[in-house]
């Protein structure tokens, strides 16, 4: 699903990420405004990326999302947004991360705060 909102990972290193996003017209609701799904799927590919930049790959096959809380500021419509991870804590299964979200005019349009299950190799 990334990938189909043009996704570039920026940066990913100890905990924090920047990913860059090109936001489409197959993504405006009746409205035309930023349909509330690509916000979050922009906010959980951040958050999802920061965990990456912390986990040692050797120990962990990866993580999924088990709950994303989303705040929407204001609208969004077709351009470049650019999306900020952060994880706030590591544990052994589970990870808890917020992400923020700003449009190409740099105005904050979303944030969000998540859980993330971590899946350890056997």
């Amino acid at each position: 699903m990334s990938d189909m909102i043009g996704r570039q990972i920026i940066s990913m290193s100890e905990g924090k990420s920047e990913v860059h996003f090109t936001i489409g017209e197959q993504f405006l609701n009746l409205q035309d405004i930023l349909h509330g799904g690509a916000y979050a799927t922009m906010l959980d590919t951040a958050c999802g990326v920061a965990i990456r930049g912390a986990l040692d790959m050797d120990k962990y096959l990866g993580h999924v999302t088990l709950e994303l809380k989303t705040c929407y500021l204001q609208a969004g419509y077709v351009g470049h947004y650019k999306a900020f991870g952060s994880v706030l804590r590591l544990g052994k299964s589970v990870a808890f991360v917020e992400a923020i979200l700003h449009n190409n005019q740099d105005e904050l349009v979303a944030t969000a705060s998540a859980t993330f299950k971590l899946r350890a190799r056997k």
